[in-house]
């Protein structure tokens, strides 16, 4: 039988067999490349970089044994195999007190917890008891007493999650509420609240200094109405001043001296609704150049002045109270 003789390649499909023989060793090449340094960096990670030492700056309202307890990192656990806004934001509920939570890695295996805290500003009625709340709305505490707190009446909360900022769409009430809140933050007037009633949110009270109150018929414009109130309470008004501060349908502030007393009921919802006075009549008390806030260049100084009606203060008041016993006499 005869041999059949083997058919001789051409250069070129010696070449292609070449390069193709290459390119398969040097995919296998760089598989195993890739697995021993996938392989490397999992023993790195398990074995090295284990979370030694937990730090936490910043802590007041909390021990930081306290926090370290609560984290979702442990002692022991890799440093980096964690989602580090997941722990974040589970310490920011679990501790309601806290404001921000940063965490840092330092390496080789420390943790740096850095806190801010938030105070409570205001106590609402809920579940018996009362709910403390943040400026912004978070509920920090539930507590038996109020705390000593300024007192939010005409809403009740139940079954608010401690941990959780207050919805501002959970209902028109909270909505005001958190409005209101941020608005006296802002003028700096959040210090001297001493109660907000929303029982009616077209007569709202905000109490202030313990010896005004504030009547609004909605929050609109309300930066602007603090404000204004404000300087008449600083330039117009002494310190021994009471009453209330309200605006008719035409925009004017009035103020009406009042008593403590019902400057206290106005916080209860017993306050009776303020007499308007006719300032066309004869009896009606002199006009007073209230400055309006809004009206002022950037310089600071008043570009235009207001009406502020009912200004029974200082000598105006005094004149009133002689006339009234002259014709009592």
């Amino acid at each position: 039988m005869r041999r059949r003789r083997r058919r001789q390649k051409t250069p070129e499909q010696v070449r292609r067999r070449v390069s193709r023989r290459q390119r398969f060793f040097h995919t296998i090449g760089r598989i195993l490349f890739l697995g021993i340094l996938l392989a490397a960096a999992t023993l790195a990670l398990t074995v090295f970089f284990k979370v030694d030492t937990i730090t936490v700056e910043g802590a007041q309202k909390y021990r930081a044994e306290e926090i370290v307890a609560g984290m979702d990192v442990k002692q022991g656990d890799n440093l980096y195999l964690w989602n580090k806004v997941k722990v974040c934001d589970a310490m920011l509920e679990k501790f309601p007190y806290l404001q921000s939570v940063q965490i840092r890695r330092h390496l080789p295996n420390a943790l740096v917890v850095t806190v801010t805290e938030c105070s409570a500003s205001v106590a609402i009625a809920s579940n018996g008891g009362y709910l403390l709340l943040s400026k912004e709305g978070k509920a920090l505490e539930q507590s038996a007493s109020s705390n000593g707190l300024p007192v939010v009446t005409g809403m009740t909360l139940t079954d608010v999650p401690l941990g959780k900022v207050l919805s501002s769409d959970s209902s028109e009430a909270a909505d005001d509420l958190l409005t209101i809140l941020q608005t006296l933050d802002a003028a700096d007037m959040l210090k001297d609240l001493a109660f907000i009633n929303l029982s009616d949110l077209h007569d709202i009270h905000i109490g202030y200094l313990k010896r005004f109150d504030i009547r609004v018929d909605s929050v609109d414009n309300l930066a602007y109405y603090l404000r204004f109130a404000q300087t008449v309470i600083e330039d117009r008004l002494s310190p021994s001043d009471i009453g209330q501060l309200y605006w008719d349908s035409q925009n004017r502030l009035h103020y009406v001296p009042d008593t403590a007393e019902n400057i206290e009921k106005a916080g209860l919802g017993l306050a009776s609704s303020p007499v308007v006075t006719d300032t066309t009549t004869k009896d009606s008390a002199e006009q007073t150049d209230a400055v309006d806030p809004s009206s002022s260049d950037s310089s600071g100084e008043s570009v235009e002045e207001t009406q502020d009606a009912d200004d029974l203060s200082g000598e105006d008041a005094s004149t009133a109270d002689e006339e009234n016993a002259d014709e009592d006499a």
